[in-house]
């Protein structure tokens, strides 16, 4: 049978001002109108010109590859992460954005993946023994993922060696980012930028503690021992190929808080949902698992298990096609034009609803029902890229992209090895959208030990959920 998760409602049809701010500020992606299911570019009445939602995959093709530098990062981008993130890939421009993306791409080229995977590998065996040391009793696959890749990022950008807390950085992101749906109602009515809002103190402590922990941090690297080869000595070592340019204290600071909180958060919810469904789908649990086995005999995942890890890396792309870590990408329109038949003025919110595209009936068949043969060398060829895009599309598409895959599929696989998730009987979750999309609340599961296979190590269990 057909399996059909939840899914984001989109605001009905003919919906005035005062529905789509109260969903603004509740639950921001729900506030996409249902009348992109028609004509795919749509503007509101009461924001005209002002504010276009564009579904249409040819004019998404223009605003993020064709015409970028028409259409940077807009208003919404800038209110909520430009004061925490400052010029990182996220919300560098032009030139500055060239040379910052040319000294990190081989930071995470492929080689750098094969040699970063032990430590990618390593926080999911011990969150599987955690699992299974609390199997008799639910536990919270949302937490879990969290404290996995914290883990994954701890090694990879801080070497492990507990220099500085990951914990209390990412704790301090979330602080800052509590406020988000204010953030971008204001964005879109042009709320004078030093207006309150509810928890707006509370931000401004928190972007300067996780600024302050990272900046304190850096120095201390630059000046001491760069002998351990993580992601921090490499970004302090490269410089940009064509200029000789390398990144400055504030730069690293950018960086370093970007990486983390992006590629965290990325893995971590699309994570909590593939384990929702897996514990949906017991069948295709146990597809998966079977080829883990076949593929690794039960050795831990390397390198070379990667590219025949197929069905594993197809269901992490389906769970990211049902629930898209980013659910909604904003950009400016620099210059007054029309898209689609809709006139814009410059200035103007251009706001692409990826979680709706990625579920669109035009570009999908059965688009609300998880199919796992969608990625497994479908015979018409994979998605366009301007239909399905959990990490972006164009030039400025993820630069972790690679890595945040590598990740979730060697970290799905070394789960399934171990544990065999079951539902906890509680009610479906609810998507709720944050800057990335997660479950509201906690997404409770029943982790049992599969039949026959090895604990995998010893950790500490789970924390006891009453």
């Amino acid at each position: 049978m057909d399996f059909e998760p939840v899914k984001l409602g989109d605001m009905p049809r003919g919906s005035g001002r005062a529905t789509f701010i109260r969903r603004l500020l509740t639950n921001p992606a729900t506030a996409a109108p249902a009348e992109l299911y028609d004509t795919k570019v749509f503007s509101p009445k009461f924001a005209a010109g002002k504010l276009v939602y564009v579904a249409d995959a040819a004019l998404i093709e223009t605003i993020f590859v064709d015409r970028p530098d028409d259409f940077p990062k807009g208003s919404i981008d800038q209110r909520i992460l430009r004061p925490i993130f400052n010029d990182g890939l996220l919300l560098a421009e032009g030139g500055d954005w060239r040379w910052k993306r040319r000294l990190t791409a081989p930071v995470f080229s492929p080689a750098a993946m094969k040699r970063f995977l032990p430590d990618i590998v390593a926080p999911f065996a011990a969150t599987a023994d955690a699992f299974l040391g609390a199997s008799d009793r639910p536990a919270d696959a949302s937490d879990a993922m969290k404290s996995a890749t914290l883990q994954v990022i701890d090694r990879l950008l801080f070497g492990g060696e507990r220099e500085i807390d990951p914990d209390a950085i990412m704790t301090h992101v979330e602080d800052y980012l509590a406020p988000t749906p204010w953030m971008v109602a204001y964005a879109l009515f042009g709320v004078p930028q030093g207006m309150p809002f509810p928890g707006h103190k509370r931000q401004s402590r928190a972007r300067f503690a996780a600024r302050d922990m990272l900046d304190r941090f850096v120095k201390k690297r630059r000046a001491g021992d760069r002998s351990s080869d993580d992601l921090t000595n490499r970004l302090l070592a490269a410089s940009d190929p064509e200029t000789g340019r390398g990144l400055s204290d504030d730069d690293m600071v950018d960086m370093l808080l970007t990486l983390q909180s992006a590629g965290h958060e990325t893995s971590a919810n699309a994570l909590t949902w593939a384990l929702y469904l897996l514990t949906r789908m017991p069948a295709v649990q146990e597809r998966l698992a079977a080829e883990v086995d076949a593929v690794t005999a039960g050795e831990p995942i390397t390198h070379d298990h990667m590219p025949r890890l197929v069905a594993v890396r197809a269901f992490i792309e389906e769970t990211m096609r049902l629930y898209p870590p980013a659910p909604s990408l904003s950009r400016m329109a620099r210059k007054a034009e029309a898209l689609g038949g809709v006139a814009v003025e410059a200035g103007a919110a251009v706001l692409v609803p990826v979680h709706l595209i990625h579920r669109h009936p035009a570009y999908w068949e059965r688009p609300d029902v998880f199919d796992l043969d969608r990625f497994m060398a479908p015979a018409a060829g994979r998605p366009a890229r301007t239909v399905y895009m959990p990490f972006g599309a164009g030039p400025k598409i993820c630069v972790g992209a690679q890595l945040a895959m590598t990740e979730m599929t060697a970290g799905l696989a070394t789960l399934l090895q171990h544990v065999r998730f079951a539902s906890s009987g509680e009610a479906e979750p609810r998507p709720l959208h944050r800057v990335t999309l997660r479950p509201a609340g906690r997404l409770m599961v029943i982790a049992e030990p599969r039949r026959g296979a090895p604990r995998p190590g010893f950790a500490d269990p789970l924390p006891r959920v009453a």
